[in-house]
């Protein structure tokens, strides 16, 4: 400072940054007023630093070089345009030139800085004239403040208030948000257009002129008001309705308190016009309405058509399995997803007499179900509430906790849940007052849903079914006498059987005895051979249907290779195959499980299967022999391309003594029977899938020997 003279004596202290050269004309004595203003310089919170009037740096404190990011000693080596950023240079420069001028003594300016890692910072800067008691200039004095936080988020504010008042204004909505007190703090221009009041009622912020301009429009204006003093009694309260105007448009009300921390400060209110979507919404219920009448209509006809159906398929045979079974088919999918028949047996245990899906590959969830135990049916189950207490059961909506209170086991909820039920009806098949049994119908991935009507025609259906379950029984006893008849012919078949094998004896001695060369005679010997092993096969029939029906049918079940029951099969009718042109060929999954069973009947249940595929194959047909794994044993098939069999007369085919055309002396209609026999005998089921030009397929299952 010039004219600065420290006290004789007296030690002094300099800034530690000082430039050389400058310490004794800016040095302070110790102990006085000096000493303590360099120590606030040194510690201030802000950027402090002196320079000359021809910018040359005289000192800096450490919060200058910390918001710069350079020492001390680097900083009075730079120049100060090259801490500047270069876009502020020229007007920092301006500022330094009025200074220097006289013409200010002071400026403030935000700026930006370059700080030594190359990032960039903005900073408030006062710079000020230090001038000597005479007023002549001697230095410069510049304060920095780092406001680069500031900056950003004054920036983003202002980005979030331009986004928001784009959104605001681009709305379809008109929005009005107002405070506590019902001042008006903002509006859209859409507010404005879709109400018809002039935009400065609500600029002027008095929300009662702009409740009143509003009120002269509505065709409930007490309601309006009513709701808008109830909400502003209750700020924390949302609110909806829907307002009527008297030139006809229709609008919705949307009120959300605004919140400052979880604190109501304000309201936000949204208008939409929706005029036309509830015109259309008018119109489409009454189209729905007209829909609902016609589908209710086409419905009627439905269910007498299928009730006609039903009357017709159950009145077809007196085995009431089989027509049972056909009426389940029939419920599928016209009234279910799956269904299922079960009659109550004399020990109280279930029979299931028919059962469908939708989705064949779910038919054997549908038969692991039917082999439930009784045991594992709780009392809340529907078959069971309904055949206790013969009153149907109808589940609307099924849950995972109907299904828990139905089933006893994990295992058996989990196979159940797998079938994905959505909807259940549980009707009674009743006689005289008694469950016969129930037929249960359920909805899946169609989405429908169960309602009382549809209850009423499932309980038509059960009526119509119980009726011939008491007829099938009665006829039943009417049987007896032809079932004595039976008893007859198995004695007499097994008397055959001496005799026969007296003649099977003397024909193989006349083959054997018979020259080669003797054509003609060997040919009337063979005639004899084959009509001694038909009527072998006939008896043997006989036999195993008399085994069936009295229990006896013998299987000594052991591990054996499903592959090698194939393949030993075809090996042993390839002939019969190749003699009628017929190209017989195998299919076996590898590493099949081993299969219980009685070999010998299985291989029986195999030939009778492709000697019927064979028979009704056309020439130079295929028959393919099959076997792959399923959930807990194999599935085999014998699949041909022959003509089919109608669907009248797939419920028949596995019936005793029943033939598609009664005059093929080809056989006696005892091989299907026999192999359902043989095939359930082992625990397993037996079914074909066939259609009319596509050939037939016939499937069986045997459990796993694990």
């Amino acid at each position: 400072m010039a004219g600065f003279t420290p006290p004789q004596g007296s030690a002094v202290l300099a800034p530690s940054s000082a430039v050389p050269g400058w310490t004794a004309e800016y040095a302070v004595p110790l102990g006085g007023p000096g000493h303590l203003l360099l120590a606030t310089f040194e510690q201030a919170a802000i950027g402090i630093a002196h320079m000359t009037l021809t910018e040359e740096w005289i000192s800096v404190n450490q919060r200058y070089c910390e918001i710069v990011g350079f020492s001390r000693e680097e900083i009075l080596q730079m120049k100060l345009a090259e801490l500047t950023h270069p876009e502020d240079v020229q007007t920092s420069q301006a500022f330094l030139d009025r200074i220097r001028s006289g013409e200010l003594d002071e400026y403030k300016i935000e700026k930006r800085y370059v700080r030594k890692d190359g990032s960039v910072i903005w900073v408030h800067l006062t710079v000020s004239t230090v001038r000597s008691v005479n007023r002549d200039p001697l230095y410069l004095v510049a304060f920095i403040d780092d406001i680069t936080e500031r900056r950003d988020a004054q920036r983003e504010a202002s980005r979030s208030f331009s986004l928001l008042r784009a959104t605001l204004e681009s709305t379809a909505d008109g929005i009005l948000v107002v405070d506590l007190d019902g001042k008006i703090l903002s509006f859209n221009q859409k507010m404005a257009d879709m109400w018809q009041i002039p935009p400065e009622i609500f600029a002027s912020g008095d929300d009662q002129r702009a409740i009143g301009a509003a009120l002269e429009k509505l065709v409930h204006p007490e309601d309006f008001m009513s709701k808008v003093l109830e909400l502003y009694r209750h700020p924390e309260e949302a609110s909806y309705d829907v307002l009527e105007l008297k030139d006809g448009r229709i609008f919705e009300r949307y009120s959300q308190p605004q919140r400052i921390d979880d604190v109501a400060v304000g309201r936000v209110w949204s208008f939409r016009d929706v005029t036309a979507r509830k015109h259309a919404e008018e119109h489409g219920n009454a189209l729905l309405r007209e829909q609902a009448a016609r589908a209710e209509a086409e419905n009627s006809e439905k269910r007498a058509a299928l009730l006609a159906e039903a009357s017709r398929v159950l009145s077809a045979s007196f085995d009431y399995q089989t027509t049972l079974a056909a009426l389940v088919r029939l419920a599928v999918p016209a009234l279910a997803d799956y269904c299922a028949l079960d009659i109550v047996s004399a020990d109280d245990s279930f029979e299931r007499v028919g059962e469908a899906h939708v989705d064949p590959a779910k038919s054997a969830l549908i038969r692991q179900v039917a082999r439930f135990p009784r045991s594992a049916l709780t009392e809340n189950h529907p078959l069971i509430r309904v055949v206790t207490t013969g009153v149907p059961v109808l589940e609307a909506v099924i849950t995972p906790a109907f299904i828990r209170a139905s089933f006893a086991e994990p295992e058996q909820r989990r196979t159940v849940e797998a079938l994905e039920p959505r909807s259940l009806i549980c009707v009674p098949l009743v006689n005289s007052g008694k469950p016969l049994g129930a037929l249960t119908l359920v909805t899946s991935n169609s989405g429908r849903r169960y309602e009382v009507a549809d209850l009423s025609l499932a309980a038509d259906l059960a009526r119509r079914a119980a009726i011939v379950v008491e007829h099938a029984r009665l006829f039943h006893e009417a049987q007896q006498a032809t079932r004595a008849r039976d008893d007859v012919l198995a004695v007499v078949a097994h008397d055959l059987r001496n005799p026969l094998n007296t003649v099977t004896m003397a024909i193989g001695l006349m083959l054997e005895n018979t020259p080669v060369e003797n054509v003609k005679e060997r040919r009337q010997v063979e005639i004899v051979r084959r009509a001694a092993d038909r009527m072998n096969r006939m008896i043997q029939d006989l036999l195993d249907v008399r085994r069936m029906e009295s229990g006896r049918l013998g299987i000594d079940a052991q591990s054996e290779s499903a592959a090698s029951l194939v393949i030993d099969t075809i090996e042993m009718l390839r002939p019969i195959a190749t003699g009628s042109t017929i190209v017989l060929e195998c299919d076996v999954a590898e590493n099949l499980l081993p299969v219980m069973a009685d070999a010998a009947r299985i291989q029986q249940v195999l030939s009778n299967l492709v000697g019927n595929a064979v028979k009704f194959t056309p020439r130079d047909g295929r028959v393919i022999v099959c076997a792959e794994p399923i959930d807990g044993g194999v599935r085999f098939g014998v699949k041909d391309n022959g003509p089919g069999i109608p669907p009248d007369q797939v419920p028949h085919i596995f019936g005793q003594f029943w033939q598609a055309m009664p005059s093929d002396r080809r056989g006696i209609g005892l091989g299907l029977a026999i192999a359902k026999g043989i095939v359930e005998a082992h625990g397993g089921m037996i079914w074909v899938e066939s259609q009319v030009g596509s050939g037939s397929n016939f499937y069986f299952t045997l459990p796993s020997a694990a």
